[in-house]
């Protein structure tokens, strides 16, 4: 299936719309009020994830009881895609959610009022073992990103931060990405597309691009080293403006959470492998060969500007967006 590369963030814009109207009517942040984490009950925290492995470290820390320790019992609902999760947050029916970046960012540019409390995860900053790369078949003419100038590309999401990070990659490369032909297909449709010859390249992500080395391809780009050479902060958890500042001591604890289990999930491995099966499904294989993020409670600046940079430039923000615009000042530390 393909679709004009100019149809920009059609399923963002319909997410917006709703949570605006819900923002309009009065929502934001009223499940949430009255929320005491100092409270010998623990406080149910409704989360909203998407089933990836960068999530793996929150069930992880859960399982270790850092949310525990803060007075949190986080109640966990999924979703497919991120857009899904920001109508909840802004209406206050869900405490937080988790996306990339990009999409927060996007958002904000809309005029949704979204707040990142704390980073979700960053990219390896290793070329070659990254979270996402772009892949080809080992017997296909494309050596590099520029070669991929009207080639068919697959993403999971059009106009989002995969097709972004092809722009990127073949920008860095000297080539045009107006001139690539980027379609949407899910993961495991595009693994299988490319070993049929449907499709001439794929952006991966976890797990599928393990998948798909075992399926004879080949790395062309690293495309998150082309933005910095550097980890960068790929995905953070959000909530709502309304909701942090009626509640900072909740969010407070919420964030120290996190943080711990972000910590916790990036000196060992192991055990944050081992929950990946327990929230999406995994071959035990698989699981064992895929490319962790990196997990830091740190979100630096210069991965904020790199993201706002990447996103005006490719088309999916018209505005600018600052540090201090996005991230909560409460979890700036």
């Amino acid at each position: 299936m393909e679709f004009p590369i100019m149809r920009r963030r059609t399923a963002l814009a319909a997410a917006a719309g709703l949570a605006l109207s819900l923002t309009a009517c009065g929502g934001g942040g009223g499940s949430s009020a009255g929320l005491d984490p100092s409270s010998k009950t623990p406080v149910t925290v409704q989360a909203g994830f998407i089933p990836v492995i960068d999530v793996a470290a929150l069930y992880l820390g859960e399982k270790q009881g850092f949310f525990s320790e803060h007075g949190i019992k986080l109640d966990i609902k999924t979703a497919q895609g991120g857009a899904a999760l920001v109508p909840p947050v802004v209406s206050g029916q869900y405490q937080f959610a988790f996306s990339n970046i990009v999409s927060v960012l996007a958002a904000r540019d809309k005029g949704l009022p979204l707040k990142v409390i704390a980073s979700g995860s960053n990219s390896t900053g290793v070329a070659g073992k990254d979270v996402t790369m772009i892949r080809v078949p080992k017997d296909s003419p494309v050596r590099s990103a520029a070669d991929l100038a009207g080639k068919k590309v697959s993403v999971n999401t059009l106009n989002n931060l995969l097709q972004m990070l092809g722009d990127v990659a073949v920008s860095a490369d000297g080539g045009d990405p107006d001139a690539v032909n980027f379609v949407e297909l899910p993961f495991p449709d595009a693994v299988t597309a490319l070993g049929k010859g449907d499709i001439d390249a794929m952006v991966t992500a976890e797990p599928f691009d393990t998948i798909a080395a075992g399926a004879d391809t080949r790395v062309i780009a690293s495309p998150y080293l082309e933005m910095a050479k550097t980890s960068l902060t790929t995905s953070v958890y959000f909530t709502s403006e309304q909701q942090v500042k009626k509640n900072p001591k909740l969010f407070t604890a919420l964030k120290a959470a996190i943080d711990e289990s972000l910590t916790y999930a990036e000196s060992h491995p192991r055990e944050t492998r081992a929950q990946l099966a327990s929230f999406m499904k995994i071959d035990p294989a698989v699981a064992q060969k895929v490319t962790l993020p990196t997990f830091s409670p740190k979100i630096d600046p210069s991965s904020v500007e790199a993201f706002v940079k990447a996103a005006r430039t490719h088309g999916l923000l018209d505005g600018d967006i600052s540090y201090d615009d996005l991230v909560w000042s409460g979890a700036a530390g």
